[in-house]
């Protein structure tokens, strides 16, 4: 297999700040980063989910994403001739919220727009597929590996059928704290279904180097994303920054 196929790394595409929670550091020091890294664009991509029983608020309410877009504007206009400064949306994908995370969307101008599923709901609660947190983990572990991806690979394909994206981001991240999780072949089954459709709705596909600090490969595989290529699936490039020091992180290995 060759090493990777053809991407446009002059710009990072999935670029987090404090607004959402879990992260640190101002927006304009993201896009310092991003100019001293050379970039000639650059995307934000804040968290936006509806509807989730959980105990953390790893997101942004539309009071923050007020601020997002005011603050982001700013900066588009201070920077301008240096960068290209896009704000994003990365849209947390809840069955059971379609209504009310197709009326947030309507709200505010997002310049692109990633899907992604980060949630399992277990029947009473929803756990972080994508967390390191041992109790995620060990209630995650308790419902099986295979039966939560089985669920994670369907609600995407479910979620590319309904919410209007641009791109799919970390397609195989599900379950990366889990040891030894092995993908079945009912899930490359799915895995193929869900590229068919991104084909056919003209979705592309995330190349996520936050990977890289977790195993060899970014999200997702190799092999996922050649699989992507063949297809004409367009790739996009991301760090998943969450901290001014990642972006661009680990796109010299994609070069």
């Amino acid at each position: 297999m060759p090493g990777f196929p053809p991407i446009d790394l002059s710009g990072d595409h999935h670029i987090h700040t404090k607004l959402c929670n879990h992260a640190s550091g101002e927006m304009e020091e993201y896009v310092q980063a991003a100019v001293r890294k050379g970039f000639q664009s650059m995307t934000f991509l804040e968290h936006l989910e509806c509807g989730l029983l959980y105990e953390q608020q790893l997101w942004l309410t539309p009071e923050l994403f007020t601020q997002y877009f005011e603050e982001g504007e700013r900066l588009r206009t201070k920077y301008a001739g240096q960068i290209t400064v896009r704000l994003g949306v990365e849209i947390g994908w809840n069955a059971a919220a379609v209504d009310e995370l197709s009326a947030a969307l309507c709200r505010f101008p997002f310049e692109h727009r990633g899907l992604s599923c980060h949630f399992y709901f277990d029947g009473s609660s929803h756990l972080n597929m994508l967390s390191s947190r041992q109790e995620h983990i060990n209630a995650l572990s308790a419902v099986g590996a295979d039966k939560v991806l089985d669920a994670y690979f369907n609600s995407l394909i479910e979620a590319c059928g309904t919410i209007p994206c641009d791109k799919l981001c970390h397609l195989d991240a599900a379950l990366r704290h889990l040891p030894d999780v092995r993908l079945t072949d009912h899930h490359q089954q799915q895995i193929s279904q869900l590229l068919r459709l991104m084909k056919e709705k003209n979705i592309a596909l995330e190349v996520n180097t936050s990977g890289y600090a977790v195993r060899i490969q970014p999200y997702p595989s190799l092999d996922i994303i050649w699989q992507a290529s063949e297809l004409g699936i367009t790739l996009i490039p991301g760090s998943d920054a969450h901290h001014p020091q990642q972006v661009g992180r680990f796109f010299e290995r994609l070069e």
